[in-house]
């Protein structure tokens, strides 16, 4: 009688099973309901919190408090992401690695506002910083030779001067003469707009991973959709800030920016992403209640920072 099972032995897992099925599910959904309304609560939160700083966000008189607002926020956003990336990388405990990384992320940022007359001296400075450090970490390895991850000290090296370089090119972008208010809040508001719209696009069309190994959620449909979107939103941006602020847009690079900066925002989601999988971990902090933390947020925007640095220098983005 191999093989013979008595009907109802062995099923009456199944049927149980079965029976709690459509209480996962709403399980389920109830915790993504949750998880988004946490979502846009921390968003409108951060919004809140963060717009005096913005509004209150030019140069003044040196003497002025009001001056150093706004790259104080800036300097805060780099020192959280640069600790997130080494507790992220098991290094924030070593403090002759950290303390170099969290002195940087702090002052630079400030430090492009103090120097905003002479951003030659302050590139000059930044290149010297760099090559001290990298100098002070390779001491730091030889003396402690067999107890550090070479390979986590380089990547934490790279990824950080990226980090503290992005968000001192947001007070760069901030002082430009003129157009310095509508220049600085391009990193910013595309690189959401791509990320929400690719989100959204990903849950309503989403069927074809994009890079399952990097970021398991990420559909090829939601990439196309925030690269879509994000090219829209550029033009749109031209148009309301000539309407508003009576400034010439040149349609011509918001336009092509806008494809780029789609393609360039979703990479340093990406980029972040690969790190966080290689180390294991889910997200890098836990500052920002359904986001993550600091660079979690502002991944997309940093990557965004340096294109707009670099394209700005060469071509106008307004008249």
């Amino acid at each position: 009688m191999a093989g013979f099972r008595p009907r109802g032995v062995g099923c009456r897992h199944c049927r149980i099973l079965h029976a709690q099925a459509p209480f996962w599910r709403r399980l389920s959904r109830f915790w993504r309901i949750l998880t988004m309304k946490t979502r846009i609560i921390t968003a409108v939160i951060a919004v809140l919190g963060i717009f005096p700083f913005f509004w209150f966000s030019a140069p003044v008189e040196p003497t002025n408090i009001l001056n150093y607002a706004f790259p104080l926020l800036i300097s805060l956003i780099s020192l959280f992401s640069v600790w997130e990336l080494l507790h992220g990388l098991s290094l924030d405990k070593n403090y002759f690695v950290s303390v170099p990384f969290y002195l940087a992320s702090f002052c630079f940022p400030m430090l492009a506002r103090v120097m905003r007359q002479d951003l030659h001296a302050y590139r000059q400075i930044a290149i010297f910083s760099v090559l001290a450090i990298a100098i002070y970490l390779f001491a730091v390895m030889v003396f402690q030779f067999g107890k550090l991850d070479t390979g986590k000290i380089g990547l934490a090296f790279m990824t950080s001067a990226y980090i503290v370089g992005a968000n001192a090119g947001v007070i760069v972008l901030r002082d430009v003469p003129q157009f310095g208010r509508y220049l600085f809040l391009i990193p910013f508001v595309f690189a959401w707009v791509t990320d929400s719209c690719a989100y959204f696009a990903g849950r309503l069309f989403g069927k074809h991973k994009l890079i399952p190994r990097v970021s398991p959620k990420k559909t090829v449909e939601g990439a196309v959709g925030g690269f879509v979107c994000c090219a829209l939103t550029t033009l749109l941006y031209g148009f309301v800030v000539a309407r508003c602020f009576h400034v010439t847009p040149n349609y011509l690079v918001l336009g092509i920016s806008g494809l780029v900066i789609g393609v360039v925002s979703q990479i340093g989601d990406l980029m972040m992403s690969a790190i966080k999988r290689q180390q294991g971990i889910k997200d890098f902090g836990w500052m920002l209640p359904g986001h993550g933390g600091m660079l979690d947020r502002f991944d997309s925007s940093m990557a965004v920072t340096v294109l707009v640095l670099i394209v700005s220098t060469y071509f106008p983005f307004f008249y």
